[in-house]
């Protein structure tokens, strides 16, 4: 009939390629999860991102992570909304059982993903709150507790055996821990660190084989230090637990110190000690690393061999800025010593040269 419209070959290759995707239902299968993946990337992925972004704007911190958690899995998420509403289709009807068993699986993989992610961050927020600082160890611990508790609930589901797999990790773990012995050794010695609270990370530390510095992270093998010149010195776990390590913040961020100053024995020992306190207690009122809480104090320690030797006590809240308070300390304390007239003795050598008359 005139005016009837007629497929054309293109439409009806079309056509029987569709029949044919159907009809078969792996191709079906695979066609509907690429199409999730792709939704998930293009679709669901972009509109997690915009959430974020709003959401970061009103400081919703555990709302972040959870969707930044969700943006990484957004294609699976995809994959998993298409495997759901496939299985409402008659061509699948046999294997509709099974797909909803792998969604289902696939849920739970992501869900363990979000979870893991989501316990570390709560673990950080936690831990910078307190100490300023978390540990990459404990990321890594929180990480295999939860994807092992999401693994035993997906072999469950598949009805898969949990006993058997134990009883042959059990045996090949003695194997495994013979090969990594040094491995495992860093790893718990970095665990009995954590937990028996020794170090953390910000403590100024030092080791008896002389490595000092700050600790900048403690992971699953190795302690990271920063020292005063900004190098970093990695140092395996094991060798800290069996050290003697001196932690100078255990007791408190405050770091005390002191240096030695000798005076003449003609000096009038109240007035050396009046004018130590007065520029000691002036640098603290002034500088800005000292404790304001903090009281100098001068102590006579000694008669030496040229001089009467007196010990200053100071405090500074950082390690290096110990360097910085004695080079200012001293200029001033040797100006005010000239102005009240007080020596600094320094010894005298007399050397007598023999004339030869030969």
């Amino acid at each position: 009939m005139p005016g009837f419209y007629r497929p054309g070959k293109l439409e009806k290759a079309a056509a029987q390629l569709m029949d044919s995707i159907l009809q078969n239902e792996y191709a079906l299968y695979t066609l509907t999860l690429l199409f999730g993946l792709a939704f998930g990337q293009f679709i669901v992925r972009p509109v997690f991102l915009l959430i974020k972004k709003k959401s970061e704007k009103k400081q919703f911190r555990y709302f972040c992570t959870l969707l930044g958690s969700l943006v990484r899995v957004s294609p699976f998420i995809g994959a998993v909304a298409s495997l759901n509403i496939l299985r409402f289709q008659k061509t699948i009807e046999i294997t509709s059982e099974n797909l909803l068993k792998s969604a289902h699986v696939i849920s739970i993989a992501i869900l363990t993903y979000i979870a893991g992610e989501l316990l570390v961050y709560i673990y950080d927020s936690y831990s910078r709150a307190r100490t300023g600082k978390a540990t990459s160890l404990y990321h890594i611990l929180i990480r295999i507790l939860t994807y092992s508790a999401g693994t035993i609930v997906i072999f469950d589901l598949l009805g898969i055996e949990i006993a058997p797999i134990l009883t042959a990790l059990g045996v090949g773990g003695l194997a495994v821990a013979l090969a990594l012995q040094d491995t495992l050794s860093n790893l718990f010695a970095g665990v009995h660190i954590l937990a028996a609270r020794q170090l953390k990370p910000g403590d100024y530390i030092r080791l008896d084989s002389g490595e000092e510095g700050y600790v900048v992270d403690i992971n699953w093998r190795n302690t990271e230090i920063r020292t005063l010149l900004h190098n970093i010195v990695i140092i395996p776990n094991s060798k800290i637990a069996s050290s003697v390590t001196t932690n100078f913040f255990t007791v408190q961020k405050n770091l005390f110190f002191h240096f030695i100053v000798g005076v003449h024995y003609d000096s009038d020992l109240e007035q050396v000690e009046r004018v130590t306190l007065e520029v000691a207690q002036k640098l603290i009122d002034e500088y800005p690393h000292i404790p304001r809480n903090f009281s100098p104090r001068v102590q006579f320690l000694e008669f030496a061999d040229s001089s009467i030797n007196l010990r200053v006590w100071l405090a500074t809240d950082l390690y290096e800025n110990q360097y910085d308070i004695r080079h200012e300390f001293i200029k001033r304390l040797h100006k005010r010593y000239g102005e009240e007239g007080i020596t600094i003795p320094f010894p005298i050598r007399s050397i007598y040269v023999e004339k030869n008359e030969n």
